[in-house]
Formats: C-alpha cells, sequence, structure tokens
C-alpha cells in the first residue's frame, strides 16, 4: 500500500506533470527534486497552503481506502 503523499510531493508532481521544469534541462530525479525544493521555498505560506490543503484531502481519502494502514519502513 503506497504512502499518502505530502504536500511538498503533490507540489513536485505537478512541476512534473505541467512541465515547469523543461525535459532538457534535466533528466535526474534527484536534480529535479532538488529544483522543485527550491520553487517550494520560495512560495508564500498561501500557495504553500493550497497544497496542504491537498495534501489533507489526499490523506482522508487515503484513510477511507485503507483504514487499517499503518506507516512501517
Amino acid at each position: 500500500i503506497p504512502r499518502p503523499p505530502n504536500a511538498f510531493m503533490l507540489f513536485r508532481s505537478n512541476m512534473l506533470r505541467t512541465k515547469a521544469i523543461p525535459q532538457t534541462a534535466e533528466k535526474r530525479q534527484q536534480q529535479l527534486s532538488k529544483v522543485a525544493g527550491e520553487c517550494w521555498n520560495l512560495l508564500s505560506p498561501e500557495e504553500k497552503q493550497v497544497w496542504h490543503n491537498e495534501a489533507a484531502k489526499q490523506l482522508r481519502e487515503h484513510q477511507l481506502k485503507y483504514p487499517h494502514y499503518k506507516f512501517t519502513p
């Protein structure tokens, strides 16, 4: 069972999906995450709140779908 995504993971996925980082610029996931992290740090608290709200929504959906889920590394 996959873990529910957090706000940053949703933001990063959206950046890749919308091609905010051109694939010709970088292909390595490590560098893509670094760029996404820098962009995340530049967001205002209000902009980040949008992603936190989406993460909370996805967490609720995950809890409904997997009521007995418990993260175990």
